[in-house]
């Protein structure tokens, strides 16, 4: 059953439990074959699906991204590998995501996964190399980076699961689903057949668990979400520690309300679990924390041509951690023009703290300055008009922070030329999927 709008690829065919390979042996096998197949003979890679999260590499991102290539692996026939966009080291930046792996069965997932560092020269921020394959499935965004088609004349976008704001390409997708929901792991989970192995039913539901904040009542998680998560549940890792009396088939509802996951221990203790350890992060520098929750977009602008944007997701407050000190190197590494760092946390007198957002954004030429047919950028008039849009903004509500410790361009902290300005966000409510649509739709406007 699915409950989108657009009917999705029927699982026709069914894979015999033991038979099948383990989720582990499956990733640790596709990996091989495929690193094989595009170092021996590089036209092979033209034989496989490229399935890929986003580039933030949450947990959402991560579990989608395995349980689809499995199942166009498993199910369909489909030779799929997964593909991480981080470089290796950067999975030691989410616990969060090496304990649902672990969860299941996933013990060596710098072994097991594909990430981005097993396909150098390949790069997101500067291709000087041609992907190797050219056919891809995308989860939990809907827009291929450019880096993909770089040199790839082929690349084709066949498959598209998503609950981000439709940006309007790969149109000829199929299935092309791109509708609200707590997590893209439900989106996946509605695709699979009924006899899901029980890790990858755990690792799917440790995403929706995450995004939705253990299935809270009135909180992220919409009927898809419930649904899917009453589908997981019993076929998870979790299910002896359930109540499942009443299942009369695997894909019956056995919490008809959506109370019913939530109220359970063992969905309780697995979010409690799951959310420290996002939480967990005193360890990581101001450049990891920049890189930790991530994403990249490439803007065309009037008057200042394409541009690279960045949108740093930190669930720390500005004043407990130092920005500044990171900023200007982070925007050259990654060839910036814009950066927004968008934090969250829980503030406030003791005993009445409340969840609140802050924005921080940086205006500054990152690029190299060696580059042929560079577009001057007029870095005070791109500020003007971001800073001008924001603050207009009825989405997020922003409050200008005027005390001296948030101005970033007084006593030489940011590179010169660089502008910023640091906000309070009042709606609370507007994730990165609210900001990211609104910066796109202020900055592009003519």
């Amino acid at each position: 059953m699915y409950l989108g709008k657009e009917k999705p690829i029927e699982a026709t065919t069914t894979v015999s439990q033991a038979d099948a390979p383990t989720l582990a042996q499956f990733l640790s096998a596709s990996k091989e074959r495929y690193l094989r197949d595009i170092r021996s003979t590089p036209s092979k890679g033209g034989d496989w699906t490229v399935v890929m999260g986003n580039e933030a590499g949450d947990l959402d991102s991560v579990a989608s991204s395995i349980a689809y290539a499995w199942l166009l692996s498993e199910v369909h026939n489909k030779p799929s590998i997964p593909l991480l966009q981080l470089e290796r080291d950067d999975l030691d930046l989410r616990a969060e995501n090496t304990h649902a792996l672990s969860l299941a069965g996933i013990t060596q997932p710098k072994e097991q996964l594909l990430f981005l560092t097993d396909l150098a020269p390949f790069s997101l921020t500067a291709p000087t190399a041609a992907f190797p394959s050219h056919t891809f499935a995308l989860v939990d965004h809907n827009t291929l980076a450019s880096a993909y088609t770089f040199q790839n004349p082929l690349a084709t976008v066949t498959d598209i699961l998503d609950h981000h704001a439709d940006e309007g390409n790969h149109l000829n997708a199929s299935p092309r689903i791109i509708i609200p929901s707590g997590s893209c792991t439900s989106h996946v989970s509605a695709l699979f057949p009924p006899e899901i192995p029980a890790t990858l039913a755990t690792l799917l539901l440790t995403g929706i668990l995450i995004d939705t904040n253990g299935l809270k009542p009135g909180g992220k998680a919409l009927d898809i979400d419930h649904t899917a998560a009453a589908f997981l549940a019993p076929h998870s890792t979790l299910a002896s520690q359930l109540s499942l009396a009443s299942i009369s088939s695997p894909r019956a509802d056995a919490f008809t309300q959506p109370e019913d996951l939530y109220n359970t221990t063992a969905i309780k203790d697995l979010t409690h679990r799951l959310k420290n350890l996002k939480g967990s992060i005193d360890h990581l520098s101001a450049r990891d924390l920049l890189r930790r929750d991530y994403k990249e977009y490439v803007l065309d602008v009037p008057g200042a041509g394409s541009i690279r944007v960045g949108l740093a997701s930190v669930p720390v407050r500005l004043r407990e951690w130092k920005l500044q000190d990171a900023v200007g190197a982070w925007m050259e590494e990654r060839e910036l023009q814009v950066l927004g760092v968008l934090t969250s946390f829980h503030g406030g007198s003791k005993g009445k703290k409340k969840f609140k957002r802050e924005m921080a954004w940086v205006v500054y030429d990152g690029r190299k300055k060696d580059k042929e047919e560079q577009i001057l950028l007029d870095v005070p008039a791109l500020a003007k008009k971001l800073f001008k849009g924001l603050e207009r903004s009825e989405e997020l509500k922003v409050k200008l922070k005027k005390k001296k410790m948030y101005d970033m361009e007084k006593g030489g902290r940011l590179p010169d030329g660089a502008r910023s300005r640091t906000y309070d966000q009042g709606n609370v409510n507007a994730t990165r999927k609210v900001t990211a649509p609104v910066m796109k739709t202020i900055l592009e406007a003519a």
